[in-house]
């Protein structure tokens, strides 16, 4: 984990605290282009922008501010 991905790693957390898998990575050594990665029981039902509704509701600070420029988003709901 970087300085970059820290504070968007406790926004993840907070909002996904069920999450089986959360993970957050600087795609480019940068700290403006992430890949996140989610699994969460909470995205069951829902459809794939759904689940990523969600995430981009959690990062709204830092995508509003630039922060992040570049977002990736995986997310997974139960098996």
């Amino acid at each position: 984990m970087t300085t970059a991905t820290t504070p968007l790693r406790e926004l993840l957390v907070e909002a996904f605290p069920d999450a089986t898998e959360l993970d957050v990575e600087d795609r480019t050594g940068g700290g403006d282009h992430f890949q996140v990665t989610v699994s969460s029981p909470r995205f069951a039902g829902l459809s794939l922008v759904e689940q990523h509704q969600l995430v981009y509701a959690a990062l709204e600070r830092p995508l509003a501010d630039g922060t992040i420029h570049e977002l990736r988003i995986s997310t997974k709901g139960p098996t």
